[in-house]
């Protein structure tokens, strides 16, 4: 009987242990981990990427020294010009109610003036110029002085000469007009005609963008010759880029320029002196003007046509035009008024 049992018992513990193993040992199988839930559509959505930074804007290249000296002169006309001031005339009185309206009138011959092109400077009482690009309008006196003043009482000495379309003056006899008149009553006056004299032109206002790149230095004599034992022209500059005042002494009467000027007020002083280097007597000879450099504004925009002028090529389209286009609008125009 022990025997059979024992025998019995043997099968059965190895078919368990064969069973234990096919299961791979007592431990249960790993259960795979649930699928995450599906997103809300309440939930917030994920945060964008974070934006690049700009990239740094390149740096502009550094300017060369500013510089003041010679400039190339321009070629002189196969024909020197001459200009005429016919209103007012010499010794003229001038009522004070009318000066500000008072016509000023020039005559050019021998030049080609044209807007934007060569044009005639034209300055009352050494203020800065005003250009002239159609000499047959006449320019009010009131006009040739700075917004805000009036054409006072007394004496005045207006100058005209023709000037490039860089605004270089044309330099020569007989290109240059004077005349010395009254606003109100004559009185005594110091002025004479033959007395040397320094007309100042340019630089004046201000100077945009590229033009900052080479800024004229041109003026006008009268009765006056330039040059070793005669007399001669100083001129000083000072402003960014300058240490202190940068001076010269000049013996020709050609441009000059200043070139590569930073943003900023430059000032510009010239004064005509004799032959030992002292200070010419006359109320022009001396001249001291301010402008303005702003490298970071727009390019200066083309002159305007002034309204005088634009009306007068109006009037010549209209005179042009044929007499078919004229009817064809008079008959647009009629066509208007009758919808209205």
């Amino acid at each position: 009987m022990k025997l059979r049992g024992r025998l019995h018992l043997g099968p059965l513990s190895l078919a368990v242990v064969i069973g234990a193993a096919a299961c791979g040992g007592s431990e249960p199988a790993p259960v795979p981990p649930p699928p995450p839930p599906p997103m809300s559509s309440d939930a917030p959505p994920p945060p964008p990427a974070p934006t690049p930074p700009p990239a740094p804007p390149a740096e502009k290249p550094a300017l060369p020294d500013v510089s003041f000296g010679p400039a190339t002169a321009s070629d002189a006309p196969k024909k020197m010009p001459k200009v005429t001031i016919k209103s007012p005339t010499a010794e003229q009185s001038v009522a004070p109610d009318k000066a500000k309206d008072f016509d000023v009138k020039i005559d050019v011959k021998d030049w080609d003036t044209q807007l934007g092109g060569p044009h005639v400077h034209l300055i009352l009482d050494n203020k800065p110029y005003k250009p002239v690009y159609d000499p047959k309008t006449p320019v009010k006196l009131g006009d040739l002085v700075p917004s805000g003043e009036s054409v006072a009482e007394g004496e005045h000495l207006i100058v005209a000469f023709p000037s490039r379309m860089n605004h270089e003056s044309v330099k020569g006899q007989g290109a240059l007009a004077m005349v010395h008149f009254w606003v109100g009553k004559k009185g005594k006056s110091d002025w004479k005609a033959k007395d040397p004299m320094f007309i100042y032109s340019r630089p004046k206002g201000t100077y945009n963008a590229s033009k900052a790149d080479h800024v004229l230095v041109d003026w006008y004599l009268a009765n006056a010759e330039l040059g070793d034992g005669k007399m001669s022209i100083k001129a000083s500059v000072s402003g960014p880029g300058i240490e202190g005042d940068r001076t010269l002494k000049i013996s020709e009467w050609k441009p000059y320029a200043l070139e590569n000027l930073r943003s900023g007020d430059y000032k510009i002083a010239l004064e005509l002196e004799d032959k030992d280097g002292k200070a010419v007597p006359g109320a022009w000879n001396s001249t001291t003007r301010t402008i303005v450099i702003s490298r970071e504004a727009p390019e200066d925009p083309a002159p305007a046509m002034p309204a005088a002028a634009a009306e007068k090529d109006k009037k010549k389209d209209e005179k042009a035009k044929p007499k078919d286009e004229k009817k064809k609008e008079e008959k647009k125009e009629e066509k208007k008024e009758e919808k209205k």
